[in-house]
């Protein structure tokens, strides 16, 4: 056997005689004598080849000759070259017996050994024993984080997301029915856990949600569970779901189980800003001028003006301007959601959201650009309260900022709240970073994210790039990379990949989840439901994700923590509703 540092593309070569599994793992292992410490490399598997196949691809890419060497090692009984990237490195001083995990920049740490001769190619060998691979890799996923799926070679490692990256934004791609959906259920029981165990332990910070569900599965299951199964088992508990956590249209009709934790959406047109029109549609230059001119005008007001024939805001705009601004405009007149000086309840969800809850919002019964001006009035009207926050030294200044910020009709609504939320003793104010992450989900993301629509001031723009100083994350859900903006993209520190099925689209996902992934590590995926590949800042390379499916997971471990967190509930005096309705 013998073993290679290739420092060009940051990985390790093994020629080696038996076949290791692909996307596997190799425990390595060398030793120190005259220091006494010992080293263990791990080592995850990125490509296998023949040492033929090897020798004559080096030699077509880089004119390699066929040496005395390389001939005599290709009659040698060695047979396969492994290649792969090294993502832990484990230091044991035998003197003192210290132990040090390198998790982070792996391959440095390797290349400084080797230049200092601590760590030599040819006395580096493969680990008798890879029992406890796994005990190595868990070092890598903190289970200070939220459960996502096991790995896929190695069953007993668990995968969590870390709570401290949520902020820093994640993108789901896959293909209709490769399971997007059932990811997302095991990440929102996830994110309940990490609320029960904050309520639990009064410690922590809870994690807060919108979660857009484009097919009104989340709440009763894509199967058999959902949401509101965690619901009963946890006896409807009021500090873990408030007194709903069910989102659905005006005028709809939630569905008869989820009917005590639902409440009807009503957003005032007065809560309206014009950028938030922006992210429904394509408007030119001078539209999106004719609109802010109405709204300077009158802000109170400046939408029923745009939809009365005849309008004209100051400003000389012309009559097919206006006619246009109507034209895309129209549909909300005829919407039951979005209405004039109704009882909204935006700022219920604001507030819901500021503690710490979780708010299923079906959305399956209104249009796309219903749900794209309700998405993007709360994250602006969210967005804004959290830089105000930021940049506010105390309450008054707070107070004031908020009011000239925030639409006047939100915010005489809302005021009420500001210092029961926001003020952290009698003379200061929280800090956004102690503020409850706050994740928005959009769904259907080419529709709302493509560039066209980032021409203007644009929220979900604005939070991919500074939202992590504000503790907002974006959750991007789509079948598709190529048409969501280049700067939504860019700013994905978390890209999860399942199934794709066009190339094009698997070219773009191995641009965008980089660390060396390559096509064919796509392609291993394709028609493989539940299985993903997942990219982070928080990981040195590519994991393959093995995602349960929700039924599953919910029957054989999360309904006993709900069970069991219920009855720890009553034993500290927090007695259920006495019947099986809140």
């Amino acid at each position: 056997m013998i073993i290679r540092i290739n420092s060009l593309e940051s990985i390790i070569e093994i020629f080696y005689e038996k076949y290791i599994h692909l996307h596997g793992f190799v425990k390595l292992e060398a030793e120190d004598k005259e220091k006494q410490k010992e080293y263990t490399i791990i080592v995850q598997i990125l490509n296998e080849q023949t040492i033929s196949d090897y020798v004559l691809t080096r030699q077509k890419l880089k004119n390699v000759r066929i040496t005395d060497y390389i001939t005599a090692e290709l009659e040698t009984e060695l047979q396969y070259v492994i290649q792969g990237r090294p993502i832990i490195c484990t230091e044991i001083d035998k003197k003192n017996n210290q132990r040090v995990d390198h998790i982070i920049n792996v391959f440095f740490i390797i290349e400084d050994l080797m230049e200092n001769e601590i760590l030599k190619p040819h006395s580096m060998k493969i680990s008798e024993n890879q029992d406890d691979r796994p005990e190595h890799l868990k070092k890598i996923f903190d289970p200070e984080g939220i459960f996502m799926g096991n790995l896929a070679s190695e069953s007993k490692v668990k995968v969590f997301f870390p709570y401290k990256y949520l902020m820093y934004h994640f993108f789901i791609a896959g293909a209709t029915g490769m399971g997007k959906s059932n990811l997302n259920q095991v990440f929102i029981d996830g994110l309940l856990q990490h609320n029960a165990n904050v309520i639990l332990n009064n410690k922590g910070t809870k994690i807060s949600m919108l979660a857009i569900d484009m097919h009104d599965e989340y709440a009763l299951g894509c199967i058999n569970h959902g949401v509101n199964d965690i619901c009963k088992t946890s006896q409807y508990n009021k500090k873990l779901f408030g007194k709903w956590f069910y989102l659905y249209p005006n005028r709809g009709i939630p569905p008869a189980e989820v009917k005590s934790m639902a409440e009807p959406c009503i957003i005032n047109y007065q809560e309206i800003k014009p950028e938030d029109l922006f992210a429904t549609g394509s408007f030119n230059d001078l539209q999106v001028g004719a609109i802010f001119s109405a709204h300077r005008s009158d802000p109170n007001n400046y939408i029923e003006n745009l939809l009365t024939d005849g309008y004209k805001p100051p400003g000389g705009h012309d009559d097919k301007t206006m006619a246009a601004i109507r034209r895309r405009m129209h549909w909300l007149e005829y919407s039951d959601m979005f209405q004039s000086n109704a009882i909204s309840k935006l700022p219920k969800i604001v507030k819901k959201l500021e503690k710490g809850g979780l708010i299923i919002f079906n959305s399956s019964m209104i249009s796309d650009l219903e749900q794209f001006l309700f998405n993007s009035v709360l994250a602006r009207t969210l967005f804004d309260i959290r830089k105000s926050l930021k940049s506010s030294t105390n309450f008054p200044a707070l107070e004031k900022k908020l009011e000239q910020k925030l639409p006047q009709n939100f915010y005489d609504n809302y005021k009420a709240n500001i210092q029961k939320i926001y003020l952290k003793t009698s003379t200061s104010i929280k800090d956004p970073i102690e503020m409850p992450i706050i994740i928005f989900t959009i769904e259907e993301a080419p529709s709302i994210l493509r560039p066209e629509m980032m021409r203007y001031s644009n929220v979900f723009k604005d939070i991919s790039r500074q939202g992590r100083k504000f503790n907002l994350g974006l959750e991007v859900i789509s079948q598709q990379y190529s048409p969501i903006d280049d700067t939504i993209l860019s700013n994905m520190n978390t890209v999860i990949n399942l199934p794709l099925r066009s190339d094009t689209e698997k070219a773009v996902a191995a641009k965008t989840l980089g660390g060396g992934i390559q096509h064919s590590d796509l392609e291993s995926l394709t028609g493989t439901r539940g299985i993903a590949l997942i990219s982070g800042i928080w990981l040195t390379n590519f994991q393959k994700l093995r995602i349960p499916l929700y039924d599953d997971y919910f029957k054989n471990v999360s309904k006993k923590f709900y069970e069991d967190f219920a009855k720890k509930m009553v034993s500290k005096g927090n007695i259920p509703p006495p019947t099986g309705l809140p």
